[in-house]
């Protein structure tokens, strides 16, 4: 698996990366703003999962969040953040990112 990480807090975006790089079967690629992830999204070999932080650098939000869904085309574009508000994970549903699924419930 082939996964863009794209956030500008330097210890998430490394943690997260670290862990992940531990797993055979995962490559890594980590960016610290949405034009490094576009950048990266337009090369090859394409990504299968794209984790983008919700707040950081040349993002304005859902925005950014749509150019890189628009960019990657059918790969997955998990939007995160450490403080996003529930009218955001709304909006952002409305936008075509797919719900996670908890226990039967949408969260």
């Amino acid at each position: 698996m082939r996964l863009l990480i794209a956030d500008d807090h330097d210890l998430v975006r490394d943690t997260l990366a670290a862990f992940l790089d531990r797993e055979n079967d995962i490559e890594t690629v980590v960016v610290g703003d949405l034009d490094g992830a576009l950048a990266e999204i337009s090369g090859q070999p394409a990504f299968d999962l794209i984790l983008l932080d919700y707040g950081m650098p040349g993002m304005n939000g859902l925005d950014g969040f749509e150019r890189a869904r628009a960019a990657a085309e059918q790969t997955p574009v998990v939007l995160i953040s450490g403080m996003a508000q529930r009218d955001v994970a709304e909006a952002a549903l409305a936008r075509g990112a797919a719900p996670r699924s908890v226990q039967g419930r949408v969260a």
